[in-house]
């Protein structure tokens, strides 16, 4: 039997509905900023494989749902603190482009296979990209840290255990610099 790989489609929800709902997942899932992320995918039956991609794979990751499991793959040739993002990201596209979906399907019409692969700048890879920052550094942590930390996103990064470039793009939309 060949797999029909079915490409997310976007909600339509804006930052703040995807960044409500982003941490709502972490609370539930009881991840708090700067816990690992491997154990959160575990608990949702993914897996994570870290390797060389393929030639339909994004250099920068992707992810590969079936009905019961999902694998992330992650390229070898980036940071631990980009994979990251890269994972929650991923999870991104789990939750707002699968589960989400089949949710509120008709007709008991269900998305099976969905691939997603991290890559361009399209609807779906802004809510997976909002996801993933809302997840890792919820708005309210995180002001509170950056304030704490007098604006130094070295420190917040480290906090949160990002890039520095994650940390100052999340303060730019939060309106903080």
């Amino acid at each position: 039997m060949t797999i029909q790989w079915e490409t997310p489609n976007p909600l339509g929800w804006n930052r703040v509905d995807v960044s409500a709902l982003a941490a709502s997942a972490a609370r539930e899932l009881g991840f708090c900023p700067g816990d690992p992320i491997e154990p959160i995918v575990e608990k949702l039956g993914g897996e994570i494989v870290y390797g060389d991609l393929t030639d339909d794979e994004s250099d920068s990751g992707s992810i590969r749902i079936e009905p019961s499991k999902f694998v992330i793959n992650i390229p070898l040739n980036t940071s631990p603190l980009r994979d990251r993002f890269t994972i929650a990201h991923e999870l991104g596209h789990y939750v707002l482009h699968y589960l989400m979906p089949n949710r509120d399907l008709p007709d008991g019409r269900k998305i099976r296979y969905l691939s997603a692969q991290r890559y361009g700048s399209d609807q779906t890879e802004y809510e997976a990209n909002w996801f993933a920052a809302a997840f890792l550094m919820p708005s309210d942590t995180f002001k509170a840290e950056y304030i704490q930390k007098g604006g130094d996103l070295l420190k917040v990064a480290e906090h949160f255990k990002v890039s520095p470039s994650a940390a100052s793009v999340r303060a730019k939309s939060l309106n903080l610099i």
